[in-house]
């Protein structure tokens, strides 16, 4: 069989149509396709700091004697100065919070967005 009438043979084969949006999703997985947030070398690098603060920590807390109460004074200070023993605190944060829930639980009309493909 040659060229020309395994050519000839494929073209008059029963083909299906391929759908509408084909070619936009093809475009969509390959080329359009957005760009990874972070690198593999960004990955790693994030890996090896979290992996050398935690054994940094370990360390401190296995040779400072006292290290754990004095992280909790610490910390109970740094409350302390931010105003998180103070009742008004939590009543902003209340307020604040409810006002979120508030206004994003309005409906709104929707504006219709139209995609790339279907111009």
């Amino acid at each position: 069989m040659t060229d020309d009438e395994l050519d000839r043979a494929l073209f008059a084969l029963p083909l299906e149509e391929p759908p509408a949006d084909l070619h936009g999703r093809i475009l969509a997985a390959t080329v359009l396709r957005p760009a990874p947030t972070f690198r593999a070398w960004e990955i790693c690098l994030l890996v090896a700091a979290v992996a050398l603060v935690g054994s940094a920590t370990t360390w401190l807390f296995e040779t400072t004697p006292h290290a754990g109460s004095s992280l909790a004074d610490m910390i109970v200070a740094g409350a302390r100065g931010l105003g998180l023993f103070s009742r008004s605190t939590y009543v902003w944060l209340a307020v604040g919070i409810s006002s979120v829930w508030w206004i994003s639980s309005l409906s709104f009309m929707a504006t219709p967005r139209l995609s790339v493909y279907n111009r």
